[in-house]
């Protein structure tokens, strides 16, 4: 039971915000918040014995229930940053991996759990590895008229470098 609650402490849970939708925002207008879960550490994705990812889980949620819910349209993105928000401006930043799973792609990464349906997606990093002391990732839910709903930033230590 303490390594259960020591694990969903270390977790960067967030909320979310939209960017040009407003309660319209997904053709059910159900979905108005993502919370984005970042376990605090670097995964092994193959045999070269180096850390070379991470693992997360993503929650959709709507304003009248307290669960996570099913995303059945749009895409959802992971967006990795070498960097802190805190650090450099957020809005000057580029994302230097970008995870992207269309909604047709996610019922096998669902889960169900005490808070709803979420998706645990694990992140392979490709690429030159980040440099920074922190690394930033971002749940974004992209609709097909390319309206977006973010989470609030997972800031963790870069366990890459």
């Amino acid at each position: 039971m303490l390594m259960a609650g020591l694990t969903l402490f270390c977790l960067g849970g967030c909320a979310s915000s939209s960017s040009g939708g407003g309660s319209s925002f997904w053709n059910s207008g159900s979905i108005h918040e993502l919370h984005l879960l970042v376990l605090p550490g670097a995964l092994k994705f193959d045999q070269s014995g180096a850390t070379n990812g991470f693992a997360v889980r993503v929650f959709a949620s709507d304003r009248s229930r307290a669960r996570g819910i099913s995303i059945r349209s749009g895409k959802l993105e992971i967006l990795g940053y070498d960097g802190s928000p805190y650090e450099t401006n957020p809005r000057s930043m580029t994302p230097a991996q970008i995870w992207s799973y269309p909604a047709a792609s996610l019922p096998p990464f669902a889960i169900s759990t005490s808070l709803g349906t979420g998706y645990d997606l694990a992140l392979p990093w490709q690429g030159p590895r980040p440099q920074s002391s922190r690394l930033t990732l971002v749940a974004r839910l992209v609709s097909a008229s390319g309206t977006s709903l973010h989470s609030a930033p997972g800031v963790i230590l870069n366990a890459l470098k």
